[in-house]
C-alpha cells in the first residue's frame, strides 16, 4: 500500500469524523430561549410572580430547558398545548442539566399535579426516565427544583397569565 497516495484519504477521513463528532456534540448541546411573559401563581395567601418563556409549537416543547446549565429563581417555561392532554403523557429531562419541578395546570387554569425532574444528561432518550402528568393538563410549567415548595404552592393553586391580575393580592 502506497502510504504517500493514501494519506489524502485518511486526511479527508479524518476530517469527516471530526465532523460528525462535532455535529453529534452540538445536537447534544440542543438549547433554546423563547420569549419571556410575566405570570403569576396565586395561592390563597399569596402572589408569586414568574417569567416564563412559552413553548408553543412542538419543535419548541421538544427542546424545553435542554443544555441550559441554571435558570434564574422566578423563571421558567410554560408547555403550552391548546387541548386536554392525557394523564399518561410524560416528560422527560434528556439533555437538561438541572433539576426541575414540573406544575401541570388544568382548562380552569389550577395545578393538577407537582413532580420533581432529575437532570439526565444522556442524549439518548432511552437512557432517561420519564416522568407520566398524573392528572389531564393542558399547560405544564418547569420551575427550578424546589420552587413550588419554597413558595408554598400546591394543587388547588391557579397559574394566571394575565400581569394586570398578578399585581393584586387574593
Amino acid at each position: 500500500m502506497n502510504l504517500v497516495a493514501s494519506k489524502p484519504k485518511l486526511i479527508a477521513l479524518s476530517v469527516s469524523l471530526l465532523m460528525v463528532a462535532c455535529t453529534t456534540g452540538a445536537q447534544a448541546l440542543e438549547s433554546q430561549v423563547l420569549p419571556a411573559q410575566s405570570a403569576c401563581f396565586v395561592s390563597k395567601e399569596q402572589s408569586v410572580s414568574v417569567s416564563l418563556e412559552w413553548a408553543e409549537t412542538a419543535e419548541q416543547r421538544r427542546i424545553g430547558l435542554m443544555g441550559r446549565d441554571k435558570l434564574e429563581e422566578h423563571s421558567g417555561m410554560l408547555f403550552d398545548y391548546n387541548s386536554l392532554q392525557s394523564a399518561e403523557n410524560s416528560f422527560w429531562m434528556r439533555n437538561t442539566l438541572i433539576a426541575l419541578d414540573i406544575a401541570y395546570v388544568n382548562e380552569q387554569g389550577s395545578i393538577v399535579a407537582i413532580n420533581r425532574m432529575a437532570p439526565c444528561k444522556s442524549v439518548a432518550a432511552s437512557n432517561c426516565p420519564i416522568y407520566p402528568a398524573g392528572a389531564e393538563f393542558v399547560q405544564a410549567i418547569e420551575m427550578n427544583a424546589g420552587f413550588f415548595s419554597r413558595y408554598q404552592l400546591t394543587l388547588g393553586d391557579r397559574l394566571q397569565t394575565a400581569p394586570a391580575l398578578c399585581a393584586s393580592r387574593p
